[in-house]
């Protein structure tokens, strides 16, 4: 009966894997999953290897007339371009407004002509190369007599004469991120597609407003990199002479150069796949998006996104195959698994890629449904386990109840499921020690003077910091008095032990207070990370779960120095080490311990990295400590003194105790202070 019974959960635990891994897919695939549907269109980019494209050339025009780009010498860099040889010449600028000087549209007007080899009438003149010039157009809103619309703007009629058609320039898509190839709108194509048709593209009119996908030739380049597309500035070409090799036969595609209409995104400049993982790279100008179209239409490389119907079949098969099969494995082969599926789905999206110019959501399969087919099949598969094969045995209720008040319930679940040795003795684990202690304690409770007072009060004190200690996955290993030793690494490994310890450190700190009579007493703390022997220590009538070893003395070293230094929390440099930059701390100095033939750095925790900057007084009480370092203590004197007078009111404790043996003329060699008692 049991065997049925469990046979038939995990079947239905099974079933509703895959449901929800299939509508975790589909709700994917609609708006509020673009996001990561984008990113397998983006990644791959990652990867990508510029292409050059010898066929193209861009020209930026740098020269400014007002706010607008200078059309005077457009003239002459047309005729430079016809001597060199050039095929084609595309703008990427909208020449809807005439020029100041009319003479200079006529002339620009006649040698869009020369260039195409036609005359005033548009008739091929015999002998002359047959050569293309296009140009672009915008479009704008308007509302008129209450009808609203969109109406296009094309260039002044004497250039729409001159050249051989106009064209859409529009090209971003959401927030200014290019990645859709411009074809145009519904009643007029884009000046690329219609660029690339008159140079023998094999384009269907019928398909345009088909979705395309740019397949970009490489990052927008920088001063190091080489561009995919070359390009030259208009004014150093219209200054000399150049090879005609350099333009014969190629297009050319004229625009302005990135920033000189404006460095903001959107004005001519946009933000492409590369810039998602690659934020310090410069934007790219609209007239390297226009050419990088051009180039995909001329070549029929462009990306294709799979249609809608072969999405949803991939996403159900996927939620079906992953949703069921994870529920059937052991939490450690699942998560292997899922690896290796995430690894097989990016690459296949990345073969698509590369050899058959596809895209496919495959960051659907692998970021959305085989994380959640992973989550529900490790909690189905453990619940399965639990219900029907583990029974909690004597040696787990044993441990259950030596650790109850040490753990908090999720780390005393986790002991209990992965065990724990009651023998007598220990062994030897990396672990972080905290110790804690209430300034003037003593002296709060002569002065109160009502013991069960002092002990409700301190109850309700250890009630909270037991919180925080439990908050962040530590131990509580004894109390003592008014002080606390707690540990994390042991009875459960914790890779992140110090920086753990740090965190609840903190919290206690800012959190935990014992308010009593009006008065608030600090909690000073002590944390040290290091080698110990943790276990049941005792006889064989009585034992406690307690941790021995140097490092746990120095732990206890470390809390007892605050007094000296009027500090609050001290971490060993063993502990700083694995801080990665989350806190800011400030190095006190170094101390050789008594009973240690080694000195030890001290830091003072100052609190988390990201809710305050960084002091100005810092600098100085660092450069006071080199200046003991280099065994200059009246350069050091100075220096702490600055550092106390910069500090509140009550000025600055390290600064202070260093002052005071300074002046009594303690010798601190090499900045190492020793201390002679404990």
């Amino acid at each position: 009966m049991v065997r049925r019974t469990e046979r038939g959960t995990r079947i239905v635990a099974a079933v509703l894997g895959a449901l929800l891994t299939i509508f975790v897919g589909d709700m994917a695939l609609t708006r509020a999953g673009k996001s990561l549907v984008i990113a397998s269109y983006d990644i791959p980019f990652v990867k990508h290897r510029p292409e050059s494209k010898d066929q193209l050339r861009i020209i930026y025009l740098d020269q400014l007339d007002g706010e607008s780009l200078d059309r005077r010498p457009q003239a002459k860099l047309l005729d430079k371009l016809g001597q060199a040889g050039a095929k084609a010449v595309v703008y990427d600028l909208i020449f809807d407004q005439p020029s100041k000087d009319p003479q200079v549209d006529v002339d620009f007007a006649a040698a869009m002509r020369r260039f195409r080899g036609v005359d005033a009438d548009g008739k091929p003149i015999p002998g002359m190369e047959r050569r293309y010039v296009f140009l672009a157009c915008g479009r704008e809103n308007f509302n008129a007599t209450g009808f609203a619309g969109e109406q296009l703007v094309p260039p002044i009629d004497a250039l729409l004469d001159a050249a051989d058609d106009f064209g859409i320039v529009a090209v971003s898509d959401e927030s200014y991120v290019v990645r859709k190839l411009p074809a145009g709108s519904l009643d007029e194509p884009s000046m690329i597609w219609k660029a690339a048709s008159a140079l023998g593209a094999k384009l269907d009119e019928k398909q345009r407003l088909q979705e395309r996908w740019l397949n970009f030739l490489g990052p927008p380049p920088d001063e190091k990199s080489t561009p995919a597309i070359p390009n030259f500035g208009a004014k150093a070409l219209l200054g000399e002479d150049f090879a005609s090799s350099i333009f014969r036969d190629k297009i050319v595609v004229v625009g302005g150069k990135p920033g000189i209409v404006g460095e903001a995104l959107g004005k001519d400049l946009f933000a492409t796949p590369f810039h998602r993982f690659q934020s310090k790279l410069p934007l790219m100008s609209g007239v390297e998006v226009q050419a990088t179209g051009l180039a995909n239409l001329l070549e029929g490389n462009w990306l294709t996104r799979t249609n809608h119907s072969t999405e949803l079949a991939v996403i159900a098969l996927a939620g079906l195959i992953i949703g069921t099969g994870l529920t059937f494995f052991r939490p450690f082969n699942a998560v292997l698994i899922a690896v290796v599926l995430v690894a097989a789905c990016g690459s296949a999206g990345f073969a698509l890629f590369a050899y058959q110019k596809i895209w496919f959501p495959w960051t659907i399969v692998s970021f959305a449904q085989v994380p959640i087919a992973l989550v529900w099949g490790i909690a189905a598969h453990s619940y399965v386990e639990r219900f029907f094969r583990i029974k909690i045995s004597a040696e787990q209720e044993a441990i259950r109840a030596a650790f109850a008040k040490y753990l908090s319930p999720q780390m005393l679940d986790r002991l209990t499921r992965e065990g724990f040795n009651t023998n007598l003795g220990g062994e030897k684990v990396q672990a972080a020690m905290m110790f804690t202690d209430l300034e003037s304690f003593t002296d709060m409770c002569e002065r109160v003077g009502d013991p069960e007072r002092i002990v409700e009060t301190l109850n309700d004190y250890f009630e909270r910091t037991t919180g925080s200690i439990f908050d962040h996955e530590g131990v509580v290993i004894k109390y003592i008095g008014d002080a606390i030793f707690a540990a994390w690494g042991a009875p459960i490994q914790d890779p992140n032990a110090p920086l753990n310890a740090v965190r609840a450190a903190w919290k206690l700190y800012q959190s935990d207070k014992l308010m009593i009579d009006g008065l608030e007493l600090r909690t000073r703390i002590g944390i040290h990370f290091g080698e110990v022997v943790a276990g049941n220590i005792g006889s064989t009538r009585r034992v406690d779960y307690t941790m021995i070893g140097d490092a746990v003395n120095l732990a206890a070293r470390l809390e007892g120095i605050n007094k000296m230094f009027d500090t609050s929390i001290l971490l060993s440099d063993a502990v700083h080490a694995h801080l990665n930059g989350e806190f800011r701390t400030r190095k006190v100095g170094k101390f050789l311990v008594k009973g240690r033939k080694e000195e030890v750095v001290v830091y003072e925790l100052l609190g988390p990295a990201l809710q305050q900057n960084e002091p100005g007084w810092i600098t100085l009480y660092h450069k006071a400590v080199e200046a003991l370092i280099d065994n200059e203590p009246q350069r050091a004197l100075a220096l702490f003194t600055a550092v106390n007078a910069e500090r509140d009111l009550r000025g600055d404790g390290p600064s202070r105790f260093y002052i005071r043996q300074i002046n009594a003329g303690e010798l601190i060699r090499d900045g190492i202070f020793e201390m002679k008692e404990k």
